[in-house]
Formats: C-alpha cells, sequence, structure tokens
C-alpha cells in the first residue's frame, strides 16, 4: 500500500483534456499512436492493436455511417459483448453526434422490443446473425441498417469489420458539444420496466476526469475488460478513463475463460464487480477445505498477514509471515497475474471479509459506489482513503448530502439517511418519462439514489441498503435484507441468498449453495442420482447448509436472523428472469417464482 500512496495520481488537467469523448479516443490516437490499445485473443495468443489502428477503424465507420445518413441526433444501438466493433460503433456515432444505445446480448428480447421503441435507432451493430433476425423481427420502423460483428451468413466478407476495412475516406469528427446527448444507457430493471438514462458528454467526461484522478494510473497500464461495456459502470471506465490515458485494454474471451485470460492479459489494474472476487475467494477457500494442513497453515498465514499490515509482528514472526507468504500469499496473488497493482471494484456490495481477506495478502480492492443516473461513479475509496466497508469519498466535484426526513428510513440509526448527490455528472433525465425524472432529480437538481447511508468523520460513505428494499417486520422492527444476503453470500458454500419478512413475523431465507459445494456433497455421499428435489429436502445437506446460516448471520440481532430457510437448487439465471444483465437479483421475480416455497415456510 506504502508504494500506492507514493505514486503520482494522474493529472488530469495535463492528460484529460477533452470535452467529448469523440474528441477523447481523437486526442488519445494523437498521443499514443504507437501504443497498444486493444488485445483480442487470435488462435491461442493475445494480439494488439494499436491507438493509430484503432483510430483508422473509428474514422472509416464514421464514413460507413454518414453514408448511411446517420447525423446528429440519430441513434445507434448496440447487442453485442465487448469487441473492437463495439468500441467503433461507440466513438464513430459520438463523432457526428451520434448517440449509443448499448444493450446486452443475454437481454430478453422483450427488453430489446421496448428499448427499439423507446429509443428509435437508424443503425444497430449486433453480435450475430440469430440476434439479427430477432432485431429484424421488432418492426421498428426508425431503424434502417443493421450491421453484423460475426455473421455465419455470407461469411466474413459480410462482417462489420470487412465492411470497414474496404472503405478508404476517413471521416473526421463532426460538429459535437459537450452538451450534446452521447449515451442513452437503460437500468437493469430490478423493480420494473428498464428506464432510459440520458447521458450528455459533458456528465461523462467529467465522470471520466474525477474518477481517473483518484488514482495512479498511466499509459503504462494494462487491464482486462471484462464487466459489459453496456453497463454504465464498465462502460465510463473501461472504455473511457483507460484510453484517455493511452493505457492498453485486453479483451476476456468469454465469463468461462477469465481466470485463465487474467493470466494471459497479466493486468496492473483490474475493474470488477464484486461476483468475480466473490468467486475466486470461494475457489481458495475450498481447496484447502477438508485437508488439515493445508487449512491450519492456510489461517496461520492469513493471520500472520492481517497482523504484519497492522505492524504488530515480533521479528519471529516477521520471519515466519515471510516463509508463508511465499507459500501462500503468493498463491493468491497470483490468481489476478504476476503485474496486478490494485482493484476496484462496484456495481454491487463487496463483503469486508472478501475485501479484508485479499487485502492482507497484498491484492488491494478499492470499492466505490455509484449509479447510471450519475455517469456512473459517485464516490470510490483509493490508495489515499482506504476505508474497507465503505465505499470511499465522493469524486472531486460531486457533493453528498444524507437526508433523514424520509418516513420509509429506520430511525434507530441517526446517521443514516437517503443519499443525494449533486455535481456534474447528474443525468439529464430519464428518455421519454418526465414524472420519473421528476422524482429522481429535485427542485435543486439533486439526485436522490435511494439508497440509505452515512458519512464518516473523514468523509468516507457508508451504504446501508436501498430504501425500497428496507422492511418492517410484523412487529414493528426494520430489517436491510441486503445486508445480511451480502454477508451470508461470503460462505463458499452459498453462491447467493434471498432474504424475505416484510410484515411477517420473522424472516426467511432462499439459500442457493454454490455448485462446487453441490457436487462435493453428492460425491461424498453417493448421491450422484439424487434429485434436485431430494436432494433440497435432504436432512445432512440442510444441515450443512444451516451452519453456514447460522454462522453468517452470529453477529447479527435477533430479530434480523433468518429463522427458516428453503433451499433451492435452481439456478437464478438472467434468462430466466431472475437475474438483471447486471447480475442483480430480480427480489420481485424471484418472491413470485417461489410463492408457494415461501408460504410453506410460514406455516
Amino acid at each position: 500500500m506504502d508504494k500506492l500512496r507514493s505514486e503520482k495520481l494522474t493529472n488530469t488537467d495535463e492528460v484529460m483534456v477533452f470535452s467529448t469523448l469523440a474528441e477523447l479516443i481523437s486526442n488519445s490516437a494523437k498521443k499514443y499512436g504507437d501504443r497498444p490499445y486493444f488485445g483480442v485473443k487470435k488462435n491461442g495468443v493475445y494480439e494488439w492493436m494499436t491507438y493509430s489502428e484503432f483510430d483508422v477503424i473509428v474514422r472509416k465507420f464514421r464514413t460507413l455511417l454518414k453514408q448511411k445518413g446517420f447525423g446528429h441526433g440519430d441513434r445507434i444501438a448496440v447487442i453485442a459483448n465487448n469487441s473492437v466493433e463495439f468500441a467503433a460503433a461507440a466513438f464513430g456515432a459520438y463523432g457526428l453526434g451520434g448517440i449509443l444505445v448499448p444493450m446486452y446480448e443475454v437481454q430478453k428480447i422483450q427488453d430489446w422490443e421496448f428499448i427499439f421503441g423507446d429509443s428509435k435507432p437508424s443503425i444497430a451493430v449486433v453480435a450475430n446473425d440469430s440476434i439479427r433476425e430477432k432485431v429484424e423481427g421488432l418492426e421498428c420502423e426508425s431503424l434502417k441498417d443493421i450491421f453484423v460483428i460475426k455473421p455465419e451468413k455470407g461469411g466474413e466478407s459480410a462482417s462489420m469489420m470487412s465492411q470497414i476495412n474496404a472503405v478508404q475516406e476517413l471521416t473526421e469528427i463532426g460538429d459535437v458539444s459537450a452538451d450534446d446527448v452521447c449515451d442513452i444507457i437503460y437500468t437493469s430493471g430490478t423493480t420494473g420496466r428498464p428506464r432510459g438514462v440520458v447521458l450528455t458528454h459533458r456528465s461523462v467526461c467529467e465522470n471520466t476526469r474525477r474518477t481517473g484522478e483518484r488514482f495512479a494510473i498511466s499509459c503504462e497500464d494494462r487491464t482486462m475488460a471484462f464487466l459489459p461495456w453496456a453497463h454504465a459502470f464498465g462502460k465510463t471506465v473501461e472504455l473511457h478513463i483507460f484510453p484517455a490515458v493511452g493505457a492498453a485494454v485486453g479483451l476476456v474471451e468469454s465469463s468461462r475463460t477469465i481466470a485463465q485470460n487474467l493470466k494471459e492479459v497479466n493486468p496492473t489494474i483490474l475493474i470488477s464487480v464484486p461476483k468475480i472476487f466473490n468467486k475466486i475467494y470461494d475457489t481458495i477457500h475450498l481447496k484447502v477445505e477438508g485437508k488439515k494442513l493445508s487449512s491450519m497453515m492456510f489461517k496461520q498465514a492469513e493471520g500472520l498477514a492481517a497482523r504484519a499490515n497492522a505492524g504488530k509482528l515480533s521479528l519471529f514472526g516477521k520471519a515466519q509471515n515471510a516463509v508463508l507468504d511465499r507459500l501462500v500469499g503468493a498463491k493468491v496473488r497470483a490468481a489476478f497475474g504476476n503485474s496486478l497493482r490494485y482493484c476496484i471494484s462496484g456495481g454491487a456490495s463487496l463483503s469486508s471479509e472478501v475485501a479484508s481477506f485479499f487485502y492482507n495478502f497484498g491484492v488491494y480492492i478499492f470499492e466505490g459506489y455509484g449509479m447510471t443516473e450519475h455517469s456512473p461513479v459517485i464516490a470510490v475509496n483509493n490508495p489515499e482513503l482506504q476505508h474497507i466497508g465503505s465505499v470511499g469519498r465522493a469524486l472531486n466535484g460531486v457533493k453528498i448530502e444524507i437526508l433523514h426526513d424520509n418516513d420509509a428510513l429506520d430511525k434507530a440509526d441517526e446517521r443514516c439517511g437517503e443519499i443525494v448527490v449533486s455535481g456534474l455528472s447528474v443525468m439529464k433525465e430519464y428518455l421519454n418519462a418526465p414524472e420519473a425524472t421528476a422524482e429522481m432529480i429535485d427542485a435543486q437538481g439533486r439526485l436522490h439514489t435511494g439508497d440509505m447511508g452515512y458519512l464518516d468523520d473523514e468523509g468516507a460513505l457508508w451504504i446501508t441498503g436501498r430504501v425500497k428494499e428496507q422492511y418492517k417486520l410484523e412487529n414493528g422492527k426494520y430489517v436491510v435484507p441486503t445486508a445480511l444476503e451480502e454477508k451470508i453470500n461470503v460462505s463458499p458454500n452459498i453462491s447467493l441468498s434471498v432474504i424475505f419478512g416484510s410484515g411477517k413475523p420473522y424472516n426467511i431465507a432462499l439459500i442457493c449453495p454454490s455448485p462446487e459445494f453441490v457436487d462435493k456433497f453428492r460425491a461424498d455421499n453417493h448421491l450422484e442420482n439424487c434429485s434436485n428435489a431430494e436432494l433440497e429436502a435432504n436432512e445432512a445437506f440442510r444441515k450443512a447448509i444451516s451452519k453456514d446460516l447460522q454462522d453468517a448471520c452470529a453477529e447479527f440481532r435477533g430479530y434480523e436472523k433468518p429463522q427458516k430457510f428453503a433451499v433451492i437448487l435452481d439456478e437464478f439465471t438472467i434468462q430466466n428472469g431472475l437475474l438483471s444483465p447486471a447480475l442483480k437479483i430480480k427480489r420481485r421475480e424471484v418472491e413470485k417464482r417461489y410463492a408457494d416455497v415461501i408460504a410453506d415456510l410460514y406455516k
């Protein structure tokens, strides 16, 4: 951590000089032209494209857009995972004053239908022919043309990149201002229909600069991009901050190859959501579970590392720590490659246990907080202030206030209130939804986040839950389910949990065990042919889950602890509607799907 503190933070006044996103990428091409930008794995190895090479692709695609009549204020929809083509579509459109409308490949066709009807794009870029056929069936009158990144029909010559390469004319940036709209990013829709968040170049560029200045980051850095650019967090950090300073961005092959690609890209900085850190944490712990000697050595190594970071080791302890760090700590760090300096986590709450575990072994994870409606980053920890459990201080230029006049808030904690934010990164509006906009942005221009929290004496923000998700039990006691779920989900044996109890005499929990734990339990107990329903009711299986649940909730108040639970072996996925594309639980959908199970737990 001392090494991180001593490094000079990014000088945004010198490096990040741009007023639009089109200007951002154009400036980077001029300044970092010969440096590597995008890394794509081909034939088993990563090949790197320079900033100059990417700039040519952007300007050629801009020519294609002009030829199709695309101009200022027009929308370009992108349904694809991260790729060079996705980036080219975004920056190409920005340069003509166009607006990007990104979507996920895994979204339901009903979401695409709503978004196309709401945003009315004239051009679409899609990942493959299957998506193209579905988009063509949406009957979107505004849509004039579709580019396919990897078509099956027509071969390589029909691909978007082949069409780009065939262009000779390079089109430069047109008349684009900071107040022009650059993005319409649709929220995940965990509580209802998605809303189009309208962001301007000014708001996104401000957020890019202010977030970048918090960290030591330069053209010598390298990241691996696996957060979807259809999400505001991944887009601002990976698609804007890194190119703004000339850093390299390796693209992950798929969600299944993250561990392997980390070793190949060997990032110096990693941007992630807690799910990835939790997965690595679980994998490490499951490897030593049941192995007495390994488990003892592992716990000793972690304890010594924690005391070393607190400066509480004797000379003998330091010697022990050095030996165990080579045997244990080095393996933990190797899971992220061999060059990692630090990580930034966002998109959801990161457990303090997970953050502290990695911190002790020299993997520094700086948790942040934001929302699409704020372009998106609001606050973040960094080497200058690391309060594990908090989300750090507000970015420069961002004002955070805590309002206590909401009747839905738990009055037991006088520090807590609703978090409201003001500054240049606040969205312009929700598209075609003036009433929703008025609910979100008050007359003073403040963004009401709907999150609960408080500011400590050093200005660090602590999130305690969602205002709308908080509920009262039958006895009038307040419960914040997300705080309980976060604690439960740290268990290596549990993938996720969902807590219910609004208006009921006690809390109950739906528990989804980790696939690794389920497979191991089946093998150890010769239950390979046991059905899911039989396993969910198996006494020994439930006993193992119960112990994890009790341990996780030990520190909570009695009325908060779940009194009953049900084991759910169905997978929660985006496809079955239980997770949003941003991998957040759709609580209402879960409640509907398992209404009978929940009712039985109250009998």
